[in-house]
């Protein structure tokens, strides 16, 4: 039996990074993967600790961590309760939805980005569904 990695560590930052490259669906969502080269931040509201920084690269994963960008580099902030990320990562919820519920929400960058990129955030969020998760943080 694989060991369960904590949310959001390093460890499981790493196998989420590994998962969503490999996944076509995700890349095939982009409007254009090519261009797709940002730095984001996702964090757990409530959680100081939860926080982390991706770097994409035409449409792939490049870096995945703790925290590491300054405020002025990252493109996107989004934010949620652990339960939203948890239920999109389980395909109980598509990540647009939540966004359009209000249960992730946009700190910093264009919800067009979202509108646009759909179906990569929905396969990239149901990508950490493959990741063994310790939910309980």
């Amino acid at each position: 039996m694989t060991d369960k990695l904590k949310f959001f560590s390093p460890g499981w930052c790493d196998a989420a990074r590994e998962v969503v490259n490999a996944n076509e669906a995700v890349h095939r969502g982009f409007k254009d993967p090519a261009t797709f080269t940002n730095k984001m931040e996702l964090a757990v509201i409530g959680h100081e600790d939860l926080t982390v920084h991706i770097e994409w690269n035409k449409g792939e994963i490049i870096s995945w961590s703790p925290r590491k960008f300054d405020e002025d580099d990252l493109w996107i902030v989004l934010n949620g309760e652990l339960e939203a990320w948890q239920r999109a990562a389980d395909g109980v919820e598509e990540g647009g939805k939540l966004l359009m519920a209000g249960e992730l929400t946009f700190a910093k960058g264009p919800m067009t980005a979202a509108i646009e990129n759909a179906g990569a955030l929905n396969n990239f969020l149901l990508s950490w569904g493959r990741v063994p998760t310790e939910w309980a943080v």
